[in-house]
């Protein structure tokens, strides 16, 4: 029977053991990303056969639902429009980058703002497509520069800086009917908070703050200070 061993030899044989114990768990970690990685390239096979099915049906389904479909694959962290992710070293061009990678990112975001009423924060808007990106992620600036290309490329959105705030805005958001909506929530109650317009809305409530600031400017409502 081996006895243990004692003095150096002991702290050098514990520390080899934990250094053994430490690049097996590497391994297995990198065996399990294989494995999920492989499990998301399936995924993604699965979703490109559906909206090709989609697209054959044609006039049997509706917009509505294909837009659906989109945002609960994205949800999921999958695309079917990242057949080729945009990336800095296929251009010589920052601009034609830029132009590009916004095309993209209209892809990917478009039908989602247009499902959450028309505007999506800049924040959102970073977390969603570098989660459709997978491991080709991009950085805050490439997103500020791309997203401010959105109205010169024609792609039906928009970059819109408020005071505390940048949200991408479809041009077919419609303000009005934001506002109509907040008035029939205040005419369910006395008041209404941004947290309470960030539930009802399904919206992050620094836009729903922002929302109700908008409708604040027209006139249309106003603050009540005394309420802490």
């Amino acid at each position: 029977m081996a006895r243990p061993l004692g003095g150096i030899g002991g702290i050098e044989q514990k520390i080899k053991d934990k250094q053994d114990l430490t690049d097996k768990q590497i391994s297995d970690a990198f065996q399990d990303m294989k494995q999920l990685m492989q499990m998301a390239k399936q995924m993604v096979g699965l979703s490109k056969n559906i909206t090709q099915k989609l697209k054959d049906k044609g006039n049997n389904i509706s917009n509505d639902e294909t837009v659906l479909f989109k945002s609960h694959l994205l949800s999921l962290g999958i695309s079917d429009q990242l057949d080729d992710p945009v990336m800095r070293s296929q251009f010589s061009s920052d601009n034609k980058y830029y132009t590009e990678l916004a095309k993209q990112i209209s892809q990917i975001i478009k039908p989602i703002v247009e499902k959450s009423g028309g505007q999506m924060s800049l924040t959102d808007a970073f977390c969603t497509v570098n989660r459709a990106r997978g491991l080709d992620l991009i950085s805050v600036e490439d997103l500020l520069n791309s997203c401010s290309t959105f109205e010169s490329i024609k792609c039906g959105l928009k970059m819109v800086k408020y005071k505390s705030l940048i949200v991408v805005e479809s041009d077919n958001y419609n303000a009005n009917a934001m506002n109509n909506m907040i008035i029939d929530l205040l005419q369910k109650s006395d008041s209404i908070s941004a947290q309470e317009l960030a539930i009802d809305a399904n919206i992050p409530q620094a836009l729903a703050r922002q929302r109700l600031v908008d409708c604040e400017t027209t006139g249309i409502v106003c603050r009540d200070e005394s309420i802490y």
